[in-house]
């Protein structure tokens, strides 16, 4: 992620070695199974050898009958391997926000904007998934809109579980969003609740003070009342 990246930024650790295989991964997986593929790392980065990504890909085609999800910040990859990636597969991207600018202070990732016209990009009979998480602030039309013309499976929403301090939109801007995204696709939620709201978007918005902050603080706070 560079040195302007959430590593250096946020103290992370960081794996300093080359890409490789673990074989004892590839085993058997059980019908109606869901698998998240490189759940802690990007398969599709473009320092992973395509000879590793293909191996991968045919191992998931041995079991139609187990969902498997494909996960990456560079999506743009997919169309390397169009044609070639089984129909039990899912793929996914992380797509955080649809701004350029506060994102290229936190990553080296392709930008967000890349991620969104890449996800345009594969065949329609793909099935597609977007991962809004960790969450960042948003422009909730353009946003939408983005996201609707993808025509995903299904849409993943979460704020960050780590309190790194990303520009996160607050809870009421979020349900909002959320409200929107069922009306053409399923969505589904994870660090989202109540208690997110008061420990998390309640306090920084209290901390923020004056002005918009300060009119979406009676939101967040009408909504927490509402909860009650």
């Amino acid at each position: 992620m560079g040195e302007k990246g959430l590593v250096k930024r946020y103290e992370m650790k960081e794996y300093q070695g080359p890409p490789r295989l673990i074989e004892k991964e590839f085993k058997p997986f059980k019908e109606g199974e869901f698998v998240f593929v490189q759940d802690m790392s990007d398969l599709f980065a473009e320092i992973v050898p395509k000879n590793y990504i293909e191996r991968i890909l045919e191992h998931t085609k041995k079991f139609p009958k187990t969902a498997f999800l494909l996960l990456t910040k560079n999506p743009e990859r997919y169309l390397e391997f169009e044609g070639r990636i089984p129909s039990n597969c899912i793929c996914g991207a992380t797509i955080e926000t649809n701004r350029d600018e506060e994102y290229r202070k936190i990553s080296r990732a392709p930008s967000p904007t890349e991620r969104l016209a890449a996800m345009h990009l594969p065949k329609d009979d793909v099935k597609k998934m977007i991962s809004i998480e960790p969450i960042m602030d948003f422009d909730l039309d353009d946003f939408v809109n983005e996201i609707e013309t993808i025509r995903p499976s299904f849409v993943y929403v979460g704020y960050d579980n780590y309190n790194y301090g990303l520009p996160e939109p607050l809870l009421p801007k979020t349900k909002e969003l959320i409200t929107k995204l069922q009306k053409f696709t399923e969505v589904r939620t994870r660090s989202y609740s109540k208690a997110t709201c008061e420990s998390n978007m309640y306090l920084k918005t209290l901390l923020r003070g004056r002005g918009v902050y300060g009119r979406q603080f009676i939101l967040c706070a009408e909504w927490l009342k509402q909860q009650k």
